[in-house]
């Protein structure tokens, strides 16, 4: 509907005759002259005499209405980078409730799902976000409503308020899962009561260090994605410095922290005697390990096929100055975390490599969970045992996806992977290539 304002300028350049456009005038009056009102622009048209009081018409577009939305969220937090010290930092919810919501943002529990569903899961949780001063940690109200939905561990469900709300749509995040459109909201309101760990309560109570907080946290089974959640709205750290950080820097930091943490725990743990290779297959994508004897050490070695051809790159720990792209370096990071978890386990130290065909180029909008869990389940698989290097090379030749040709071709693969394959360097295997 369009509205006719009057300016009643001799009166007051404040006073106005405000009616629809062919219906009867209603005088209002405002404290100060405003260019718009609500967010509505105005328009000048032409001066008209009207009982010899001079107006003025303008056009008086209508203002979008805000509405309120009920949503419930799995738990799931999304912060992303802005402009420093601003951050978007949102809830992850679904506008439709569903008796599988807590698994949406839960990828432990995916195994055995296929892609469309995991698809058509996350392109369900939009991105209810606003703007947070990061170091400020304001506005406040928003910031305990983040942090008490990323303590619960159940299902929470909100209201937001916010003028639109978009088609939903599959996003990929660097660095994260995808997730659905992102709406801009001007309040946000926790409508259920949330499920609080204890455990986790009285752990960010604590005034250590963030990467302490999240040893304990992953030493009470708690998931990578929980405490990453958990470190992204500031629940994690001493007490005076806590902040706001993008939720893809905190999974760095919390893999961080727990590799540092598990080179302390393997240090006085006895070398592997055998070796050990394992596979697995993950929506298309092959993953190899290879486990040998020696120092705590994982290598990361990927083949990506393209319309090109492969895509070859590698993330070698310990070793500076290779250039990796940050997708890579990304991948490299949650592959290593699975690795280590598997060392930890077995109380065992070993030099790991892990093989990563990535096959299907659509599949990296699922991030780079889906190389933590093809790591893992390549861990859990029924992996062969052997007594020799000799032998563990062969079996390793055979059951390499693709073929080892594919991985040395053209060029020997210490050159092909920037200049190292610890692994097999000078063994027969390596000689006949």
């Amino acid at each position: 509907m369009s509205f006719v304002i009057e300016l009643l300028s001799d009166i007051s350049p404040t006073t106005f005759r405000v009616h629809p456009r062919g219906t009867k005038c209603q005088r209002i009056h405002l404290a100060k002259p405003l260019p718009s009102v609500n967010g509505s622009t105005f328009s000048k048209g032409k001066a008209m005499a009207l009982d010899q009081v001079r107006t003025t018409q303008m056009q008086l577009g209508q203002a979008g209405a805000s509405r309120h939305v009920t949503a419930f969220s799995p738990p799931g937090i999304a912060v992303e980078a802005a402009k420093y010290p601003v951050l978007m930092a949102g809830v992850l919810a679904s506008t439709e409730p569903s008796e599988y919501l807590s698994i949406f943002d839960h990828p432990e529990s995916w195994m055995g799902l296929d892609k469309e569903a995991i698809m058509s899961m996350r392109r369900r949780l939009y991105r209810f976000t606003v703007p947070i001063d990061a170091r400020a940690m304001e506005p406040s109200n928003f910031v305990e409503a983040l942090q008490t939905i990323a303590l619960s561990v159940s299902p929470v469900a909100i209201e937001v308020e916010t003028a639109n709300l978009p088609p939903r749509d599959l996003y990929p995040l660097r660095g994260q899962l995808p997730a659905s459109s992102t709406v801009e909201i001007s309040s946000l309101e926790i409508m259920s009561e949330p499920e609080i760990s204890r455990v986790a309560k009285r752990i960010t109570e604590l005034d250590i260090p963030a990467s302490e907080a999240a040893w304990k946290l992953l030493d009470y089974d708690y998931s990578l994605d929980q405490v990453a959640r958990l470190m992204s709205v500031g629940l994690l750290g001493r007490l005076d410095s806590r902040r706001l950080v993008p939720t893809r820097g905190a999974y760095k930091a919390v893999i961080d922290a727990y590799i540092s943490r598990c080179f302390m725990e393997l240090t006085d743990k006895s070398v592997s005697s055998s070796y050990r290779i394992g596979i697995s297959e993950i929506h298309g994508e092959n993953f190899t390990v290879f486990a040998q004897p020696g120092k705590p050490r994982v290598d990361y070695f990927k083949i990506e096929r393209t319309q090109r051809g492969f895509n070859r790159d590698v993330s070698l720990e310990g070793v500076k100055n290779v250039t990796i792209d940050s997708k890579t370096s990304i991948f490299a990071d949650h592959a290593r975390f699975s690795a280590y978890a598997d060392l930890v386990k077995q109380k065992e130290s070993a030099q790991v490599s892990i093989f990563h065909y990535a096959r299907n180029n659509n599949n990296s909008v699922l991030g780079p969970w889906l190389v933590r869990a093809g790591v893992c389940a390549a861990f859990e698989s029924d992996q062969v045992n052997l007594d020799t290097k000799e032998n563990a090379l062969t079996v390793l030749d055979s059951l390499l996806s693709p073929d080892i040709s594919v991985w040395t071709k053209e060029e020997s693969i210490l050159d092909s992977f920037g200049g190292s394959l610890r692994t097999v360097e000078n063994s027969s295997l390596l000689s006949r290539l």
